[in-house]
C-alpha cells in the first residue's frame, strides 16, 4: 500500500517555497511517530560558531548514557532537503540507549535554500566544535542515515584526505554513495522499497547539487573502522555495498550487515519494524568494540 501511494505522490509533487515547509513538517511528524523519544531522554540545544560557521545541534541523552568519554556525531537523513534534529530526537535517544553515549545531532542547513557545500561545512564545523569541547577524535563516532550517511562518510573521507586524526569509527545506515544515482538507478524495477523511488531521489539531489558526485576514496587514507547496515529490499542497497567495497579497497575495515526484506533506513522506524531494535543493539556492540580497541591502543 505504501509503495502504491507514497512513491507516486512524491514523484510528481513540486519542491518549491509553497510545498517545502509543509513537506518538512510532515517528515518531522512522521519521524516522531515511528521513532518516539524514550522516556527520560534529555535534550540540550547548542548554538555556537566555529571558524565563522554556525553550529546548530542538539545533545540527546538516553537514561543509559554514562560518563563514558565519547560522543556520537549524528547526521540525519531527509534527501538533503528535509529532516531536523528535532524530528530525529527519538532516533537519537534510541541510539544513545544502545551505545550508552550522548548523541550530537547536527541541524545542518538544507537545500534548496542552502545547496552544497553548506551541509558539508556544517558537519565539519560540528565535528570541530566537539574537538574544541575536549572530545578526542578517537572517542567520537560519526554516524548518519541515507543522505546523512553520505554527508557523514564524505566528511570522514575529507578529514582523512587532509591528514587530520580520524574519528574512532563510522556507523552508517543505508548510506547514499553515488549522487549521480547510477548504482541505485540500475536497480529500478527490482527494488521493493516502499518509500523511495528514482524520480524522488533525482529531485532531491538536483536541489542539493548541480554536480552529482560519488564518494571517491583514495588508497592509504587513514579511515576508521566502519559499520554499514542496509535493507535487502531498499533502493540504495547497491550504494551500501559499493561504499563498503571502496572503504575496504582503501584499506579500511568495514562490516557490512544486510537485513533481508527490509526497506530503506528501517532502523529509523522502531515503532513499526521490530528488526530496528535488533539492528541498534548490533550498533551498540560495534561501538563498544571499537571504543574498547581505541582505549587499549591509548593505554
Amino acid at each position: 500500500m505504501a509503495s502504491a501511494t507514497i512513491q507516486p505522490v512524491a514523484a510528481v509533487a513540486p519542491v518549491d517555497d509553497r510545498t517545502l515547509p509543509v513537506a518538512r513538517r510532515i517528515v518531522d511528524q512522521v519521524m516522531r511517530r515511528v521513532a518516539p523519544a524514550l522516556d527520560g531522554t534529555t535534550v540540550d540545544h547548542v548554538r555556537a560558531e566555529v571558524d565563522g560557521v554556525s553550529v546548530h545541534a542538539d545533545w540527546v541523552r538516553a537514561t543509559s548514557a554514562t560518563d563514558r568519554p565519547g560522543a556520537i556525531l549524528y547526521v540525519h537523513g531527509g534527501g538533503f532537503v528535509a529532516g531536523s534534529a528535532r524530528g530525529y530526537r527519538g532516533v537519537a535517544s534510541r541510539l544513545s540507549m544502545a551505545t550508552r553515549m550522548p548523541v550530537f545531532v547536527v541541524d545542518y542547513r538544507l537545500a534548496p535554500e542552502h545547496p552544497s557545500p553548506a551541509a558539508q561545512n556544517d558537519v565539519a564545523a560540528a565535528y570541530r566544535w566537539l574537538l574544541h569541547q575536549g572530545y578526542e577524535p578517537d572517542r567520537i563516532i560519526v554516524s548518519g542515515d541515507s543522505a546523512g550517511g553520505f554527508l557523514a562518510a564524505d566528511f570522514v573521507v575529507a578529514n582523512a584526505r587532509g591528514g587530520a586524526p580520524a574519528p574512532a569509527g563510522m556507523v552508517l545506515f543505508s548510506p547514499m554513495a553515488d549522487l549521480g544515482l547510477g548504482l541505485a538507478g540500475a536497480a529500478v524495477g527490482r527494488s521493493r522499497d516502499a518509500f523511495l523511488s528514482h524520480a524522488l531521489s533525482v529531485k532531491a539531489v538536483r536541489h542539493f547539487t548541480v554536480d552529482p558526485v560519488e564518494l571517491c576514496i583514495e588508497p592509504g587514507c587513514a579511515l576508521p573502522p566502519t559499520l554499514i547496515q542496509y535493507g535487502g529490499a531498499e533502493f540504495f542497497a547497491a550504494d551500501a555495498v559499493e561504499l563498503a567495497d571502496r572503504l575496504r579497497a582503501a584499506g579500511a575495515h568495514c562490516d557490512l550487515q544486510v537485513w533481508p526484506d527490509q526497506t530503506h533506513v528501517f532502523q529509523m522506524m522502531p515503532a513499526l519494524v521490530p528488526e530496528a531494535h535488533i539492528a541498534l543493539r548490533a550498533v551498540g556492540r560495534y561501538t563498544d568494540a571499537i571504543l574498547a580497541a581505541a582505549e587499549a591502543a591509548a593505554s
